[in-house]
């Protein structure tokens, strides 16, 4: 019959509108459009709820995984107690599904689209453009992504006959009490409003797994409808059976151990009564589900009649008794018997208690492209569970009872069923939580690279708050581990998200000057040596726009603001100056702003030009060291602030002349040395930081190379402080701290590593890269890693790491397309090979996105 969604579907592709003929009779010579529809067992699918053809009312609904293997002892047993808690409500007959296959990255690939058409930079729209190439090769080469599905049945107690009301509203209230108990283990349910397309295209998606990547679900009912129509006409429409939408147009049964869908070779096994695990941890099935590619698990749960499971236990509990009396402990058999008792005893005393007992079925779908491939894929599934002490055997001559069992409509074929059934109690079912996967794939998120526990996409958008509560990472690593790689692909890819991104190099700066001229960012170093100059008494223009649509006007003095910072920078410059100079300091500094008619009234910055209204200039050090040389009290003071106007760092003594309002704004600091160094430092942070603070409501990045340079044991305090208040405050202005570091000990040496711990704690995001075992431990003992963590980061190859974030932990394979490699390469070999290879062409680093030859694009 035709309704709901599908009506809709239907009449929108005829062009018709107007009355449904559900009362017409059922033209019985209508040809179906695939001869396979009659073999799915499904007789109609209405407001979500699916109807078989033996009379059996069904919801399918999806749940999100959780990463609970990576989860500690306490949050696991917590997430068995909320799962066991379902069990307890849940309905006697349910069915789980899990289902792995190549990552769908359609979404992603056109959310990066969207992004290139608002991008003005041509120089980043190339980098787009190799982004996606680098996100199509690994989601169609290498990437899974996993779905799990929860199949509830309506069962009715009481034996009566219920309306379709009643049992739709039953069905739902079972979704609900689901999604309740399971959101407590930590799980997302969805619960489509549109459930009748939902479980539809599931099917459809299940059933045509070759086709439905190529003609979607909308197109598949019109090629459904156009065959009705030419078949019986326009009233033949009303008549589509559900199961002709969604059936496969090829199905073979006809080999001995496996059959042909759609063009994809199914093989199912299932696992014998007597081949589980006697002894399993909680969440054990997760190596069944990350199997990988290609690998798909249906668990099956009978609860049965307490009262009956107790007089049938007892009975074989007695029977056995009395059989073993008459077997000597050396004859056959003797075992086997008082196994049977104890199993028995064991089942009797849960029952006792508040446990129920269960049958559990497990069938194992393998699928591949061809035959050879398939067969291969069984045989190492196989040596897979006989490494975990357990078998699976395939269904050889029950292909069509297979087939059926794998449908998600909760059908197990009896033959199957009585062959791989295995009694288990109420906690032996909890601790087959399945809803466990190693997944990180975050909608809008950015591409780190590839889970190396799964092969599945990892996806993380820092800047969704709903998700994470701050935007910080923090990286770790020792040297050589691939850090600043690391740091400069992020940058990379938040540019090319179009956030604003600034970068502070305090150390081998020259490391970043490819990346930033190449896509169009601004260089600026500050050096004696160097023409850059941000002029550190300026006070910057702020955009308060939002922050007035936001908060109405409200007036801080800036000329305040900017003495606050400057006290800093002085502090740096001069350490041992106390608190009567401090204060003289604070005089002069207010002085040299009124020389220039700026007090601390924001309206003082501006002035009448000859074209409207323009900013002041701004006092530079000379002019402050011109009032301090003026008075005897300050000379001192004015002697060290020389060496910045007239001496070796005389740079610093100008007006800014770099352009503050590039998307990519990299400041090396890396050639200043001694207290120089902390200076340079001191006034890129302030410049950053005046910039983040702006529009509250656009996403930025500040990010910090070797930060162990400004809060460790050679760092000075107040620097840190002010580090400190960047990671701690920054997610209020809408941006992101991102830092690393390649000491741990150092990082954490600064003040009992008050500092090095602070911004840990604001950091939602830890990433560990390579470490030396002693740096390890410390990392285990900060990030409460376990000891296979702490272990495999100890041995963690160049480019891999391990990210934590809520909870989850993730081991990645980073990920850099050739074109970002190159830019941002800081192995020798590579660069070496680079310099080869621009030689050759005749042409220089500073230019490569530029030339398409270059990033084979012709």
């Amino acid at each position: 019959m035709r309704t709901g969604p599908l009506k809709e579907a239907l009449d929108k592709h005829t062009g018709r509108r107007g009355k449904r003929q559900d009362n017409n009779p059922l033209k019985t010579d209508l040809l179906p459009y695939t001869l396979a529809a009659d073999l799915i067992p499904v007789q109609k699918i209405e407001n979500g709820i699916l109807v078989t053809k033996d009379g059996r009312y069904l919801k399918i609904i999806e749940v999100f995984p959780v990463n609970f293997l990576m989860r500690s002892a306490r949050e696991q047993r917590f997430v068995i107690q909320a799962f066991c808690q379902w069990l307890k409500v849940a309905p006697c007959r349910f069915q789980i599904r899990t289902v792995a296959r190549r990552a769908d990255i359609g979404k992603y690939l056109q959310k990066a689209k969207e992004e290139m058409e608002g991008e003005e930079n041509d120089a980043c729209k190339r980098l787009q453009e190799d982004y996606m190439r680098l996100l199509q090769n690994v989601g169609l080469k290498e990437a899974i992504s996993r779905r799990f599905f929860l199949i509830l049945e309506y069962d009715d107690p009481e034996g009566r006959r219920a309306e379709k009301e009643d049992i739709a509203a039953a069905l739902d209230n079972l979704a609900d009490t689901a999604k309740r108990y399971l959101g407590r283990c930590g799980n997302e349910v969805l619960c489509p409003k549109e459930g009748t397309r939902f479980t539809m295209e599931l099917l459809y998606q299940l059933l045509n797994r070759r086709s439905a990547a190529k003609i979607p679900f909308e197109e598949r009912i019109g090629q459904v409808a156009d065959w009705y129509m030419k078949e019986g006409g326009e009233e033949a429409l009303s008549q589509i059976p559900a199961a002709d939408l969604v059936a496969p147009l090829s199905l073979d049964l006809t080999h001995p151990g496996y059959f042909v869908m759609d063009g994809t070779y199914y093989a199912c096994l299932y696992v014998p009564s007597g081949k589980y695990r006697t002894k399993t941890a909680a969440g054990w099935t997760a190596f069944l589900i990350n199997a990988g590619e290609g690998i798909d698990a249906d668990f099956f749960f009978f609860r049965q009649d307490k009262t009956k499971s107790l007089e049938r236990i007892g009975r074989n509990i007695r029977i056995n008794r009395s059989r073993i009396r008459d077997f000597s402990d050396t004859q056959a058999g003797f075992d086997d018997l008082s196994d049977s008792i104890q199993a028995g005893l064991y089942l009797k005393n849960g029952l006792a208690g508040n446990e129920e007992l269960y049958y559990l079925c497990i069938l194992i779908t393998v699928t591949a492209h061809s035959e050879k491939e398939l067969m291969w894929r069984v045989k190492e599934f196989r040596k897979l569970l006989k490494s975990r002490d357990m078998e699976a055997i395939p269904c050889y001559f029950r292909q069509e009872q297979a087939f059926l069992s794998t449908l998600p409509l909760l059908g197990l074929e009896d033959c199957i069923f009585e062959q791989s059934r295995r009694n288990v109690l109420t906690w032996g079912v909890a601790g087959c939580y399945p809803f466990s996967a190693y997944e990180m794939s975050d909608e809008d998120g950015i591409l780190l690279g590839v889970n190396k526990t799964n092969r599945s996409l990892v996806l993380v958008d820092i800047f969704n708050s709903r998700q994470y509560s701050n935007a910080n990472i923090t990286i770790w690593g020792t040297t050589g581990a691939g850090k600043t790689f690391l740091l400069q692909l992020l940058a990379l890819r938040m540019r090319r998200k179009g956030i604003q991104t600034f970068i502070i190099a305090p150390d081998k700066g020259h490391e970043f000057i490819r990346a930033c001229k190449n896509i169009g960012g601004q260089y600026i170093q500050l050096s004696p040596s160097s023409p850059h100059c941000i002029n550190i008494m300026e006070i910057w223009k702020e955009d308060r726009s939002a922050s007035a649509v936001l908060d109405g006007e409200v007036e801080k003095s800036m000329l305040a603001a900017k003495i606050q910072d400057l006290h800093i920078f002085f502090s740096l410059l001069i350490p041992d100056m106390d608190h009567e100079e401090k204060q003289l300091l604070d005089e002069a500094m207010v002085q040299t702003y009124a020389i220039k008619g700026i007090n601390h009234a924001n309206e003082s910055l501006w002035e009448a030009g000859k074209e409207g209204r323009r900013y002041k200039k701004m006092p530079v050090l000379g002019d402050l060291y011109a009032v301090l040389q003026s008075r005897r009290e300050t000379r001192r003071m004015a002697n060290i602030l020389n060496r910045l106007v007239h001496g070796s760092g005389a740079s610093f003594n100008q007006q800014t002349n770099v352009d503050l309002e590039n998307k990519y704004v990299v400041l090396d600091v890396s050639q200043l040395s001694g207290d120089l160094h902390a200076v340079g430092i001191f006034v890129a942070i302030t410049f950053v930081w005046a910039r983040a603070r702006e529009d509250r409501t656009k996403p930025k990045t500040v990010i910090l190379d070797e930060l162990w340079r400004l809060i460790g044991a050679s760092g000075n305090e107040l620097a840190a402080e002010y580090v400190l208040e960047i990671f701690k405050v920054i997610r209020g202005y809408g941006g992101a701290a991102i830092a690393a570091s390649q000491d741990t000990n150092d990082f954490l040496s600064l003040e009992g590593g008050k500092y090095g711990k602070g911004i840990m704690n604001a950091s939602k995001t830890k990433i560990v890269m390579n470490m030396e075992h002693e740096e390890a431990l410390r990392a285990q003992e900060i990030l409460h890693l376990s000891d296979a963590e702490t272990a495999a980061v100890a041995h963690f190859e160049r480019g891999n790491g391990l990210l934590c974030t809520n909870g989850t932990n993730v081991t990645i394979d980073f990920r850099a397309s050739e074109m970002e490699r190159e830019l941002i390469t800081t192995d020798r070999k590579e660069l070496e090979v680079l310099r080869q290879k621009l030689e050759r062409e005749g042409r220089t680093g500073d230019r490569m996105v530029w030339s398409g030859e270059a990033n084979g694009n012709g």
